[in-house]
């Protein structure tokens, strides 16, 4: 394909990254030249400096030609006219836009232009994280295949017990385990330790075995009685307490922020906000009905003043990120604090997030796939994120070039793990010898880096 970038912020730098290495051809345009510092060696595109809806830009950038258009500048209205030239002018087959403000979103629709509203998708995103169980989560389930993914954190009851224990035949595969926020090797006489993550994919069969690898308390989670029960298990073997109303801190009233602190507060739950620049508070809509507290989001006095002592949950959505950083671990290590999402801006610092047990969102990460699954059609498909975004979980069809090939084959030859196969109406937990056929829809578990390779070599041999 051949894509035109308008900002080379950057959502609009990972994805001309992405793109690039995915041997598209790509022109990216910013108004300021610095910014294509952070493009790094690796794109092999063309940057242009220049105003995103200047016809003499977009004619160098020779979008006549192009794809795709992709508007991603940090201004609402330059995205809208950009996205507006690309369309109707010049009729380029795909038009996508980033928005910010989400007053705006009745105006893009009205135009009939294509967008994601980077603001309210993440505040979503947030959102469910806050409420995600910590000792039991669902990751991904096949409703049809009688199949589900499960993390799950190891209680002290099972410590000592061998990792086997968690597999029973073919009703549960023990796919990856991480000790200390690091996955570890592991066999059947592997002795679990508390406090390891586990994922596992199991059919309907396994829940028992589960059943005695988790806490009441995560037994007892909105999670838990929502999803996670087979649809063969009553209602009535987990108990069914009323939602509960949070007290809940937002550290910083970015626009995320603000969203975020206003969809909890719709909700009725218990809502303070932290916001240095007292101005920003004007970003709150007037049915905000929580608290408001001008100061630093991780200083002490400025956290018990918001209640912090007997907080449910707290998000840390400044624009910066040493501050989301150092606010979570203060909120989490001080006050305890059991529930901490951060937002993260800068990609390179995934790993500190991880390495320290940080629950975290990327929004650059998760935008720039938003737009990318509109823009290149993948092949891979991620439906998850497991271990704080360590692995992520994605599907294919089973390509040509696998056909006849055994899953030991595919796994060690593509650094991946596959944690299922769907053939015709049925799920198999294949061991290392189950030989793979053209049909087949496969779930792989894998680091971002080794499914962006996975990626790149599918779109290269899907025709075999």
């Amino acid at each position: 394909m051949y894509v035109v970038v308008a900002g080379c912020g950057r959502v609009g730098a990972q994805l001309a990254l992405e793109l690039s290495y995915q041997k598209n051809d790509v022109v990216i345009i910013d108004r300021n030249r610095s910014s294509f510092r952070r493009l790094g060696s690796a794109f092999n595109g063309i940057s242009l400096e220049g105003v995103a809806f200047d016809e003499e830009i977009l004619a160098e950038a020779e979008i006549d030609r192009a794809d795709a258009f992709i508007a991603t500048t940090n201004f609402d209205n330059t995205n809208l006219m950009a996205a507006e030239i690309a369309k109707r002018i010049y009729n380029v087959p795909t038009v996508i836009a980033r928005l910010y403000n989400p007053q705006r979103e009745l105006t893009f629709f009205k135009m009939g232009i294509d967008y994601i509203c980077g603001t309210t998708f993440l505040a979503e995103q947030i959102k469910e994280k806050l409420f995600q169980g910590e000792e039991l989560i669902l990751q991904h389930e096949r409703v049809e295949l009688g199949i589900q993914v499960l993390e799950f954190v190891v209680p002290a009851e099972v410590a000592g017990m061998p990792a086997g224990y968690l597999t029973s035949g073919v009703s549960s595969k023990l796919l990856s385990l991480a000790r200390n926020n690091v996955e570890i090797p592991f066999d059947d006489e592997t002795s679990l330790e508390a406090g390891d993550h586990a994922l596992i994919v199991m059919r309907k069969e396994g829940w028992e075995i589960l059943r005695n690898c988790v806490t009441e308390k995560a037994l007892e989670s909105p999670a838990c009685r929502n999803y996670i029960l087979p649809r063969s298990v009553e209602a009535t073997s987990v108990a069914q307490p009323e939602t509960k109303k949070l007290k809940i801190i937002v550290a910083g009233c970015s626009a995320v922020g603000a969203h975020l602190a206003y969809l909890l507060s719709f909700e009725g739950h218990e809502v303070a906000i932290i916001e240095e620049n007292k101005e920003k508070f004007k970003r709150l809509p007037p049915k905000y009905e929580g608290l408001k507290l001008e100061g630093v989001c991780f200083e002490e006095d400025v956290l018990l003043k918001a209640g912090v002592k007997d907080a449910d949950a707290f998000a840390a959505v400044t624009k910066l990120d040493n501050h989301n950083l150092m606010s979570s671990e203060v909120a989490r290590r001080i006050f305890k604090v059991p529930h901490i999402v951060a937002r993260l801006f800068n990609m390179d610092k995934e790993m500190t997030y991880q390495k320290l047990g940080i629950k975290y969102v990327c929004g650059t990460r998760i935008i720039a796939h938003e737009i990318l699954e509109r823009v290149s059609k993948p092949v891979l498909h991620i439906r998850a994120s497991c271990f704080n975004n360590m692995f992520y979980l994605a599907e294919l069809a089973c390509p040509p070039s696998w056909n006849g090939k055994t899953v030991m084959e595919v796994q060690k030859n593509r650094g991946i793990k596959i944690a299922f196969i769907g053939r015709r109406s049925t799920g198999h937990l294949s061991d290392d010898k189950f030989v793979l056929k053209s049909g087949d829809t496969i779930m792989v578990l894998g680091l971002p880096s080794k499914l962006q390779g996975l990626e790149g070599y599918l779109k290269k041999n899907v025709k075999g």
